[in-house]
């Protein structure tokens, strides 16, 4: 209850911030109706124009509040946003507050068909807090299995969407299940990204099976599956981020990783881990 409390009171002031000192703006981003957001737009409802940007490669990311010192480990959330991302954002905002030495950041997996009128102020309130906003295409379904015009549909539809939130045009994606092959590679517009640990949470596992699945697996460099809408892992998260840190870890987002991590995410290419090249040592 503390931490829904506290993340209360900070929403509401991250929601006018938003919407009234700059409620013009934001209008001028969003169309009457989601309905209508992939009609051609006119007049007060175009969509400005921005400078065509890749969200995982920009020269200005700032990773200023990540200790280089620190053990570094992505969390990642799919399936994204749900009724209950609130409650995720209200867990990091808490421990951000408590611990400025070890900020705390996620990388969210969004599928671009939960977004509505009620779910976008929690993505504006997640970009302001520093998460990085990435693809899990638009309705979930197995891309291997889609044409190349369906496919590029079920990506572009959600990075359009996140354009209205963050202003970049691409953003790193993860396959629906995990599922990819060359030809889907070879079709991507941006890094593909999967992951190291795989907490099981979707499975309705407690949250000390979702806890001990990341803390008997981890090292730096780790990227950590866990998913948006199950009370388990938002109890598990109260847990895991006070932990990590006693143990030398600091959680941030996938982008925020590599780029401390000195590692280029290159469009096409698949990653289920990001460690230092120092740290990557040769096969015998």
């Amino acid at each position: 209850m503390r931490y829904l409390t506290l993340f209360s009171c900070m929403f509401g002031i991250l929601l006018c911030s938003c919407y009234t000192s700059t409620k013009k703006e934001l209008t001028s981003y969003m169309p009457p109706s989601f309905d209508s957001y992939f009609e051609p737009l006119e007049g007060e409802y175009a969509t400005p124009e921005h400078k065509e940007t890749n969200a995982w490669e920009l020269e200005e990311r700032d990773i200023s509040y990540i200790d280089k010192k620190k053990k570094l480990v992505a969390f990642s959330f799919d399936d994204t946003p749900s009724s209950a991302l609130e409650n995720i954002l209200a867990v990091f905002t808490a421990f951000n507050e408590q611990n400025p030495d070890c900020i705390a950041t996620a990388s969210l997996f969004i599928n671009g068909g939960l977004i509505d009128d009620n779910s976008l102020p929690l993505l504006y309130t997640a970009n302001i807090l520093g998460f990085e906003l990435a693809n899990h295409t638009h309705s979930h379904l197995d891309i291997t299995t889609l044409s190349q015009t369906k496919l590029q549909a079920e990506i572009d539809r959600t990075d359009e969407l996140l354009k209205i939130v963050d202003g970049h045009t691409r953003h790193l994606l993860r396959a629906p299940f995990g599922k990819i092959d060359q030809r889907v590679k070879s079709l991507c517009p941006a890094p593909v990204i999967n992951w190291t640990i795989d907490t099981l949470d979707w499975t309705k596992i407690d949250e000390t099976a979702i806890y001990d699945s990341v803390m008997s697996s981890l090292f730096s460099g780790a990227i950590v599956l866990m998913h948006d809408g199950y009370p388990a892992t938002i109890e598990a998260l109260k847990r895991l981020l006070p932990d990590l840190k006693a143990q030398g870890y600091q959680v941030v987002s996938v982008s925020a990783l590599a780029k401390a991590h000195n590692i280029s995410l290159k469009v096409g290419s698949e990653y289920i881990r990001l460690r230092k090249k120092e740290e990557v040592k040769p096969l015998p």
